[in-house]
């Protein structure tokens, strides 16, 4: 049984003002939150350098816990303004040669020696926007590395058609996830350890899944615990512009309810 049109009215002014109070945050973030928050950095960028013979070994450790805690709402506040960019904030899509995309990628994560990337097989090229398939790549290929728990880390990233798409995989042979969390990891601000052990904000996969969900692929893994993980996501083999626009487009309908 469907639904009346009036019902639908007001289930889409409800959607309407939701989204109004979510862009408002945003904004609230960019504008009122930002600016004192560059200010604390600064203030206590200045302590730390001017008056570094003043503090004991107590006075410095809470100094660094404080410069550290300015830095990772930063890093949050750029995340959540990442995430609502998606969908709203386009970029014309251009074919990508990941096979050279790939390179950029992992030289700008600069990973530890002892972690090894490579890609195993060659890499299609896609129609996409350039901004949103590296954010997908870095945040899988950089959680891998920064949760690498072995002397001898491997991170490795490949490619296969199925079906009309494409199949990525990034894989490591790190601390592996407990399948009760697979769902979890995928959630806005979820992480899996205490924010104090490492610098993340637990926006990493929200925003990757994000972005393949609005080209029409899917996200997923395959990990066990003490082995390592796979993060698998799809993205349809779009032979032009149109098409891409057309995938995103109806994902984000369908998302949003229009």
């Amino acid at each position: 049984m469907g639904i009346s049109e009036e019902k639908y009215a007001e289930l889409q002014k409800k959607l309407q003002s939701v989204e109004q109070e979510f862009n408002d945050f945003v904004y609230t973030i960019s504008h009122d939150l930002k600016a004192p928050l560059r200010a604390i950095s600064a203030l206590t960028d200045w302590l730390a350098s001017d008056y570094a013979d003043k503090f004991d070994n107590d006075g410095k450790e809470q100094l660094n816990l404080l410069t550290s805690r300015v830095k990772r709402m930063q890093s949050l506040m750029d995340g959540v303004l990442q995430y609502s960019r998606i969908g709203r904030v386009t970029e014309q899509p251009v074919p990508i040669d990941l096979n050279k995309l790939l390179p950029q990628i992992i030289d700008a994560l600069a990973a530890p020696p002892n972690i090894h990337i490579t890609v195993e097989n060659q890499l299609p090229v896609i129609t996409s926007e350039p901004t949103r398939i590296q954010q997908v790549f870095a945040n899988l290929i950089g959680n891998a590395v920064r949760f690498m728990n072995k002397s001898e880390g491997v991170v490795k990233v490949a490619c296969e058609e199925k079906d009309g798409f494409w199949e990525f995989s990034v894989s490591d042979n790190g601390p592996g996830i407990e399948q009760q969390h697979f769902e979890r990891i995928f959630k806005i601000f979820q992480t899996l350890q205490a924010k104090d052990q490492l610098e993340t904000t637990g926006m990493g996969l929200t925003i990757a899944k994000k972005i393949v969900t609005l080209y029409g692929g899917k996200i997923w893994l395959n990990s066990k615990i003490g082995e390592g993980s796979t993060f698998f996501f799809t993205l349809p083999k779009s032979s032009s512009d149109e098409q891409l626009l057309a995938s995103a487009g109806a994902a984000e309908n369908k998302t949003t309810g229009r």
